[in-house]
């Protein structure tokens, strides 16, 4: 049998041929299953562990702000009564 270039005439490509290695095709699973982690993402969910932490050591010390200023303007602390003096013309 020979080859002939006329009879492959109403031959036409079937797409894209994939061409991956096995460690790449069983590292893509891993990353769909959810049991491995790329690297960007792990830098990436460092990065926001890092920041909520930032945050809450933030908001900690101003919720401790907040009461200590809370207990220096109490009503009972003031010894005086308030009053007021007439304004004069």
């Amino acid at each position: 049998m020979d080859f002939d270039s006329s009879d492959n005439s109403s031959a036409h490509p079937s797409g894209k041929i994939k061409t991956q290695t096995f460690k790449q095709f069983q590292l893509e699973r891993l990353i769909k299953e959810g049991k491995v982690i790329p690297a960007s993402k792990l830098a990436e969910t460092k990065v926001n562990e890092l920041q909520r932490i930032k945050d809450f050591e933030e908001a900690a010390l101003l919720e401790e702000r907040h009461r200590v200023a809370g207990k220096r303007t109490a009503p009972t602390d003031i010894k005086t009564p308030l009053t007021r003096e007439r304004f004069e013309e």
